[in-house]
């Protein structure tokens, strides 16, 4: 079986701890992060740097469609923000996945600037942006729902990961 996990949360709420979390707890599995942070990294030497976004969106969905036709089994974790359902629906609309499953990781406000203000610094994101994606993000609505055939909603901090 090939499955996509579409992780949906603002900055600072836990989807790269989830992701290396099921990763870790999920041994008998192929399963692949890609993240597009690491994608920033990876092409300019920094998480924040927004001048090669194109080649970053790029390279994040040529990474799913490699490890999706390299694997007969796999899961692929889709790691970004994904506050919208127009990106949520980009994510649930690639080809070739038997099952598509949204991970939406809510936590409040307070929490998320309390965990962004204590990660590594290089990951540091400004309030202000935090503060932006709190505002615009998007539940996800029922055409967006009808994409997925499972849908896990995490509300405050996760002690289990479900999946």
């Amino acid at each position: 079986m090939k499955r996509i996990i579409c992780l949906s949360a603002i900055a600072g709420s836990g989807k790269s701890t989830y992701a290396k979390h099921y990763k870790m707890n999920h041994t008998d599995e192929n399963v692949f992060i890609v993240s597009s942070d690491e994608i920033r990294l990876e092409l300019t030497g920094k998480y924040d740097n927004l001048e090669h976004e194109e080649e970053v969106w790029d390279l994040y969905y040529k990474r799913i469609n490699k490890y999706r036709d390299e694997n007969q089994d796999c899961t692929v974790i889709a790691d970004c923000t994904n506050i919208y359902n127009k990106w949520r629906t980009q994510i649930a609309q690639v080809p070739g996945f038997d099952k598509r499953v949204l991970v939406i990781l809510t936590k409040p406000l307070e929490m998320v600037l309390k965990n962004n203000r204590d990660r590594d610094p290089a990951k540091f994101v400004p309030e202000y942006a935090i503060l932006s994606m709190y505002e615009r993000w998007e539940m996800p609505d029922e055409e967006t729902k009808k994409k997925y055939d499972k849908i896990i909603h995490l509300d405050g901090w996760f002690d289990k990961f479900a999946i």
